[in-house]
């Protein structure tokens, strides 16, 4: 009964390990940094709690412009900030990674926002959702990044969408 037991799990291990690395669970994020970036997003600017409604209609409308629009790289949302711990505040932009600096689109309360900072530093993994990092993972990481490449981070930071299996994170200097 035992060495049945210990084959069994030996397999149920090797199947598991290679699932998990077929979705992309052993890469790492690639990190970069970015002298001067320039960035532009058209979206909105929502001050609200995590996981409200205002959100995640912004989000949705972001992801259906990016399905549909040749003009939209990715869904990007900017952090001025991270969440209050206390009360689940946020102060974000939300929209569309724009290819150009500006756009034909026309969405009520919608703006292009110019975003650039002295540097920034950036990762991007491509894994299933199943077993990528999370965004504040990835964040984390950034800050160490970036003090050890002795930029100074500044609280805003954005993510972006560009796909299902896809995310990258910027976190801007001062």
């Amino acid at each position: 009964m035992g060495k049945k037991l210990f084959i069994t799990l030996a397999i149920l291990i090797t199947i598991s390990t290679v699932v998990y690395a077929i979705l992309g669970g052993f890469k790492s994020a690639d990190q970069t940094i970015n002298n001067k970036p320039l960035i532009y997003i058209y979206g909105k600017e929502i001050k609200s709690t995590l996981g409200s409604d205002s959100l995640k209609n912004a989000f949705m409308k972001a992801r259906d412009l990016v399905e549909k629009e040749s003009e939209a790289s990715a869904i990007a949302i900017v952090y001025y900030g991270e969440a209050n711990e206390e009360t689940g505040e946020v102060f974000n932009f939300i929209g569309i990674l724009l290819k150009e600096s500006n756009t034909t689109l026309k969405i009520e309360d919608w703006e292009v926002r110019k975003i650039e900072a002295p540097n920034s530093v950036k990762a991007c993994i491509e894994a299933n959702v199943l077993v990528m990092p999370t965004p504040d993972d990835m964040l984390s990481n950034l800050k160490e990044y970036s003090y050890e490449n002795k930029i100074e981070p500044d609280s805003i930071f954005i993510e972006y969408y560009s796909g299902p299996n896809n995310l990258c994170v910027e976190l801007l200097s001062k």
